[in-house]
């Protein structure tokens, strides 16, 4: 339950996000800004940073500072959160006081230990208060993701694994799926698509972009638009890295047979046998 809490808590976070004007602001709940925020710093170095949370109700609102660090897991990549097993970060206050349409910076303290590993390490500060909803408390949090990286030997290196795609396809989308593992110690983006190549050229990339966490294995799931004539095609997936040009694809050929092939192909049979008949009675009718 307590996991499910955190989850409903960063969904609201995120729909709090929007820019939103003083009348709209009413009865809005807790925000949080920003949601994300990428920090490197050297080993034994600290810095003192900072979060804006504001109070869109028009009742004041206690708000608990709290951390927890943050994993994701294999495949479907979903957040977990589990208490930090560091005091790297610490709050100036454990908790602030909000007026109604009111905001506050809340300054932190990140401090990195001498002789840390370079690497990335994750955290959510999160921000929590009680609500009254319909006569009823109701807890809500909101919550920034903290993404912290030890300078040094950073490793960016990937693998792709598990690719499939199917062989024969009949639909509007070709679909394929792999799985890709970031086998470093530090997060980045990649770039991930997919394109067909026939006899005519190639289409357009097809894709979107998707974080990457050490240690974590994801599965991308995606489709490339079916071309418009039957035949044999190439079709090329994987993924490009945010930090260097590096590439990293496979490729598979498939037969494209749409539905309305099938029925123009047996038309045409049906138009050749009609006129092989027609012929052949011509030509018996002569003789």
């Amino acid at each position: 339950m307590a996991k499910f809490r955190v989850v409903v808590a960063l969904v609201l976070s995120l729909l709090l996000v929007a820019p939103v004007s003083a009348d709209d602001a009413k009865n809005k709940g807790l925000y949080i800004s920003p949601l994300r925020k990428d920090t490197a710093l050297d080993a034994g170095k600290s810095v003192y940073s900072s979060f804006t949370v504001a109070n869109l109700t028009d009742k004041s609102m206690v708000v608990t500072l709290s951390i927890k660090q943050f994993s994701v897991s294999d495949y479907a990549y979903d957040y977990q959160f589990n208490p930090p097993n560091d005091n790297w970060i610490t709050f100036d206050e454990p908790q602030v006081t909000l007026k109604p349409d009111e905001s506050k910076q809340i300054p932190y303290t990140l401090a990195v230990p001498a002789k840390t590993a370079p690497g990335g390490h994750y955290y959510t500060l999160f921000a929590s208060t009680t609500l009254s909803t319909g006569g009823l408390p109701a807890s809500i949090q909101a919550a920034t993701l903290l993404y912290v990286t030890v300078n040094g030997d950073l490793v960016r290196t990937s693998v792709l694994q598990k690719d499939s795609i199917p062989v024969l396809v009949t639909g509007t989308e070709v679909p394929y799926q792999f799985d890709v593992k970031n086998t470093g110690n530090v997060h980045y983006n990649a770039y991930f698509y997919g394109q067909l190549q026939g006899i005519f050229g190639k289409s357009a990339e097809v894709g979107t972009n998707h974080l990457l966490m050490p240690g974590a294995v994801r599965t991308v799931q995606s489709s490339i638009p079916s071309p418009i004539l039957p035949g044999i095609y190439k079709a090329t997936y994987g993924y490009k890295v945010d930090f260097a040009n590096i590439i990293t694809t496979k490729s598979s050929y498939i037969v494209f047979i749409p539905p309305w092939s099938i029925v123009a192909a047996i038309f045409l049979l049906l138009i050749g046998k009609w006129a092989w008949q027609r012929r052949k009675t011509k030509i018996e009718t002569k003789n």
